[in-house]
């Protein structure tokens, strides 16, 4: 032990590994050490808002944006503008005159506007939009190596039961949450053979007719777009790019 003790070489390596400074005892080492588990400790591991405080967020993407994470896209309902442009101006117009609205007036809206924030509902098998969803999860977007889970799921029965509640029917609500929550994370090699097997193209239309068979009777006046139609483009798209599928290809 003494001849360890000498060997400055060891002494230093044995500093090194326990974290001391030149010239700093063991206590201080040590007081250090209890200031930043304090500190620790005292942070707290959550922080609950509010029910009336809502955090607000968006993204603009352009032509040089490819994809989206799948963490982001797991979270968020991603809305696809067209060109204002390309807008029918007229008939907007004329939506707007039937309101009867005075459009110089502000526009006031409260948190209580906004409804209560909870938690999203649990996953219920017997619930039929979750099924649905389940099913497509299952059959499809698995085998596409297309990530939908729990948290996606139950963020779409949210999504159709507060549509519900703003006078949109459960089709087109189901309709908004293949276009805002599925679609987008749509970016495959359709020449490949996915996870049970089946050629990834022919998957991508199985998933087409199994949407087209749900939307059958789709008043298509009360969506933007087409689930259905949207994802014949990202098909049609796919033999002039290669075989890669992808949502953002324009």
């Amino acid at each position: 032990m003494e001849d360890l003790l000498k060997n400055e070489d060891a002494n230093r390596l044995l500093h090194q590994l326990g974290g001391f400074q030149d010239a700093e005892s063991v206590l201080l080492h040590h007081a250090r050490l209890r200031r930043a588990l304090a500190a620790i400790v005292r942070t707290p591991t959550s922080l609950r808002f509010p029910p009336n405080v809502r955090i607000i967020g968006a993204i603009n993407i352009d032509e040089t944006t490819h994809y989206l994470s799948p963490k982001v896209l797991d979270r968020v309902h991603v809305l696809r503008f067209r060109n204002p442009v390309l807008t029918d101006w007229e008939g907007l117009e004329a939506e707007i005159e039937e309101l009867a609205l005075d459009l110089d007036q502000p526009l006031r809206l409260s948190a209580r506007d906004l409804g209560s924030r909870a938690d999203y509902p649990p996953f219920d098998r017997t619930d039929a939009d979750a099924g649905f969803l389940a099913e497509q999860a299952r059959q499809h977007l698995d085998p596409l190596g297309v990530e939908f889970g729990l948290r996606g799921i139950r963020q779409a029965v949210n999504y159709i039961r507060e549509a519900k509640l703003c006078g949109i029917g459960r089709q087109a609500a189901l309709n908004n949450v293949v276009l805002h929550k599925i679609l987008p994370k749509l970016m495959l090699d359709t020449g490949r053979v996915g996870g049970d097997g089946r050629n990834k193209r022919n998957i991508l239309i199985a998933l087409r007719d199994s949407l087209a068979t749900q939307m059958v009777g789709l008043d298509l006046g009360t969506v933007t777009e087409s689930c259905v139609d949207a994802l014949d483009r990202v098909i049609a798209a796919a033999e002039g790019n290669n075989g890669i599928a992808n949502y953002w290809l324009r």
